[in-house]
């Protein structure tokens, strides 16, 4: 499997787990949108904000609509989970047991 492949494995597994815990902690949407803000703020404008606004919309709407589009196997969704703002959702431990998970 080639890197590219490895890493879009990583953010799709990374993803589903994540907003299974947006469902699971609807605060946890608070925190997502605070980090877009903060993003924005100190970034200016971007190359990445058409993606960043689509994370807001998608984020203020239903969380089974942001699983379909965000989990989908395209390359449109995984374009976006490349910019996404759930980082913070998963530990670093979480993160090395799927990174294991995706190089096997």
């Amino acid at each position: 499997m080639n890197r590219q492949q490895q890493i879009d494995d990583f953010t799709y597994a990374f993803h589903q787990v994540a907003v299974g815990r947006l469902v699971d902690s609807p605060e946890n949407v608070i925190k997502a949108l605070a980090t877009l803000q903060r993003w924005k703020d100190q970034r200016g404008v971007t190359a990445s904000d058409a993606y960043l606004e689509e994370w807001r919309v998608l984020l203020t709407g239903e969380i089974s609509a942001l699983k379909n589009r965000v989990c989908a196997n395209n390359d449109s969704a995984a374009t976006l989970r490349n910019v996404s703002p759930l980082g913070f959702l998963l530990s670093p431990a979480e993160r090395s047991a799927l990174h294991q998970q995706n190089v096997h």
